[in-house]
């Protein structure tokens, strides 16, 4: 196996994870955030749906463009269920395997810049950035599953 093999592998189980975890939280919990103030299971699913785009913007530019979240917040209040969200992280994941498939072996150790300092990502590690962000959202999600008693997870 790859390491792009493994790494859409990978990016693929933690949406299926993802969703499993966002799946388990009650419909009348969906919208629901912690001191009225946290995010909720359907903003970071959302999110999670549209974080695979990332990818391509970044294997494209090759350094972070502020543009590629233009649009955004639009884009997620477009989905309004876990249905619709699932269907376009999936349709966004095919998206990301493509420009993962694109990217030549030799570029896999050039580094970029990011807001978070200067070179300090190569495009071998950004490639884990989508499947990262589902496991720490999922994470998320199982904590507020606790916050209004759920400890089924």
């Amino acid at each position: 196996m790859t390491i792009k093999e493994f790494i859409i592998a990978e990016t693929v189980q933690s949406f299926d994870n993802f969703m499993v975890t966002a799946r388990k939280v009650p419909a009348d919990k969906l919208d629901w955030k912690p001191l009225d103030n946290g995010r909720s299971t359907l903003d970071q699913a959302q999110e999670v749906a549209l974080c695979p785009t990332w990818v391509p913007g970044l294997l494209k530019t090759r350094a972070f463009d502020p543009a590629m979240f233009e649009g955004f917040e639009e884009a997620k209040a477009k989905m309004t269920t876990l249905d619709e969200c699932e269907a376009i992280g999936r349709a966004n994941l095919e998206l990301m395997k493509a420009s993962i498939n694109d990217l030549p072996e030799a570029d896999m150790d050039l580094r970029i810049d990011l807001p978070w300092g200067k070179g300090n990502y190569s495009l071998r590690e950004v490639l884990g950035f989508p499947g990262w962000n589902m496991t720490y959202h999922m994470g998320q999600i199982s904590y507020i599953q606790t916050l209004y008693g759920d400890f089924s997870m």
